[in-house]
């Protein structure tokens, strides 16, 4: 995983967290008064059939480590839908540093728990650091960050601070009262959680949320202009609500960051089956705004792309789909809030469009590839729901359902070069060149350069079919009579059986002829600050290009 530069006061508070943790084990186990403290601490014995040890017994088991665990997975889950990765990624770390952190500690150290503990099953095992202190603190901050990225409402986050707090002292006296820990034990716990969390978000870049944030949330004013008094940016955001899982968050989300950055509120323009996007485009240029937001996969992208082409509007891609080619091939982060910091503060580069036209028809346009054939069986033919359960394996079943798909008599013309003929099973033009997985399919197209990469393949056996994907995965150079490669600005393709094609994943209808032509520079798309105007497209770049968006969310 590339690494993430965190923020300075992060790095203070985990470092403190540590030498607080290591000392106070040291003293712990080894300075005499601390020990008798902890002897004398201790309360009188509880009756384990009172009122009040029932109760305490209740609230220990409602509290306990695994609950508290499995509630911060199930969050995990809920923001790994929401494409708030990072925060998913440190809410699991969460839980592997929390309760493998307690666990170790207790083997290691041995401590026995005082002798006047209830027989609970709550308080198995051994005694230093408390297992429930370490699992309430890791829960406690894991939420709170959850709110903090997602953007609830300073009063959702004061009360949710607040009410942690509140939780921490309740767990820490029921754990005391119940005689099931010494007094160092529970701050031992307090001590690990808060280290366990802390670390998690900084591996993950995720901002460690603190109340000064808070404060300086409720103490600034919010103006709708800028401090010279000028009329303030505004943006308009188009989405597939059916790539947005979470509406009222995601809404929430950008409205925030928008307002953070003294923008107007933005303009809300929700794709449809009748108008999967284009004429939002051009609703957005002409309402004059100063940069479009675009969430959805690789088809609601490539339509709003298609309707930005050569107006100079600049493009902020907020990737939602399952393929993201687009966002992947620039080094546009994955994570919602990384890429929405992209396109509020990135910089603007002009990168190429292809302008597609099938059968003398009208033009249309796509950003990643466009191909006739098999590819374009594939498309179709993959379970919408099965995509949204287990990915871009999806296409994979529908491959190996649509093998049988006969090869095409297809003539190849690359400007004014002379025909190209085969018996092709995949006819592909590609703007840029690399698939999910990082897959270099066609690893020389790159999006700036003027030109059109082309990549005929035209086995014959299963035998010719393993040959050229093991060459096409493994980058080989050398010459193959059944894999062409051609490079140029406009590319003609001509199949003498009509057949299915796609543009940058979706499945559009059948042609016999489509014409394709590179249009330099045509879209205006914000790309991260730290991506040259001559980057090669190696999938180690691209992951550098992501993590200093993300590190820019975090550095915030």
């Amino acid at each position: 995983m590339p690494r993430r530069r965190p923020r300075p006061a992060a790095l203070v508070i985990a470092s403190v967290l540590l030498a607080a943790l290591a000392v106070w084990t040291w003293l712990t186990f080894t300075w005499a008064p601390l020990q008798t403290y902890d002897r004398r601490a201790l309360p009188a014995p509880v009756d384990p059939l009172s009122a009040e040890a029932q109760i305490a017994g209740a609230f220990a088991l409602v509290t306990w480590p695994a609950v508290d665990y499995v509630a911060l997975l199930a969050v995990a889950a809920w923001a790994s839908r929401r494409r708030l990765r990072q925060l998913s990624v440190a809410l699991v770390l969460m839980v592997v540093l929390g309760w493998g952190g307690a666990t170790l500690l207790k083997v290691l150290l041995g401590r026995d728990r005082p002798a006047q503990a209830l027989g609970l099953v709550t308080a198995n095992g051994y005694s230093y650091p408390s297992g429930h202190l370490v699992a309430v603190t890791v829960l406690a901050i894991g939420v709170g960050a959850t709110f903090a990225v997602s953007r609830r409402s300073v009063r959702a986050r004061l009360l949710w601070q607040t009410g942690s707090v509140l939780v921490l002292i309740a767990v820490a006296l029921d754990r005391w009262l119940l005689g099931a820990h010494y007094v160092t034990d529970i701050v031992g716990g307090l001590l690990l959680g808060g280290l366990a969390a802390v670390l998690s978000l900084i591996v993950a870049g995720v901002r460690l949320p603190v109340p000064h944030d808070l404060v300086t949330e409720l103490v600034r004013g919010r103006s709708g202009h800028d401090a010279d008094g000028a009329t303030p940016r505004r943006a308009a955001v188009i989405f597939n609500p059916a790539k947005v899982v979470d509406w009222v968050t995601f809404r929430r989300q950008v409205e925030y960051e928008l307002a953070e950055r003294g923008w107007a509120p933005p303009l809300w323009l929700e794709t449809s089956v009748n108008d999967p996007g284009r004429s939002l485009a051009r609703q957005a240029v002409a309402e004059g705004v100063d940069l479009v937001l675009g969430a959805g996969g690789d088809g609601t992208i490539r339509v709003i792309c298609s309707g930005l082409a050569g107006t100079g509007v600049p493009f902020g891609l907020i990737p939602s789909g399952t393929g993201n080619l687009l966002a992947r091939n620039i080094g546009i982060p994955l994570d919602r809030g990384a890429a929405l910091d992209v396109a509020l503060d990135g910089v603007d580069k002009a990168v190429d469009l292809v302008e597609i036209r099938v059968d003398g028809g009208e033009p249309d346009h796509c950003a990643v590839m466009g191909g006739i054939g098999i590819d374009a069986v594939i498309m179709d033919g993959t379970n919408a729901d099965l995509k949204k359960a287990v990915g871009s394996a999806a296409y994979f079943v529908s491959a190996a359902q649509n093998a049988n798909h006969p090869a095409l008599h297809t003539t190849i013309t690359v400007d004014d070069q002379p025909p190209l003929r085969r018996r092709a099973h995949v006819i592909l033009v590609g703007n840029v060149g690399y698939l999910q997985a990082n897959i270099p399919l066609i690893p020389d197209a790159k999006y700036d350069d003027g030109l059109l990469d082309v990549m005929i393949a035209s086995p014959r056996t299963a035998a010719d079919w393993v040959r050229i994907t093991t060459r096409v995965l493994t980058r080989q150079r050398r010459g193959d009579e059944q894999l062409d490669r051609l490079t140029g600005r406009k590319v003609t393709i001509t199949v003498e059986e009509r057949d299915s094609y796609q543009l940058d994943g979706d499945t559009v209808g059948e042609c016999g002829t489509m014409v394709a032509e590179v249009l330099p520079g045509a879209l205006t798309l914000r790309v991260p600050r730290t991506l040259s105007a001559s980057r090669e497209q190696p999938a180690d770049a691209l992951e550098q290009s992501a993590a200093d968006a993300i590190a820019g969310v975090e550095n915030r």
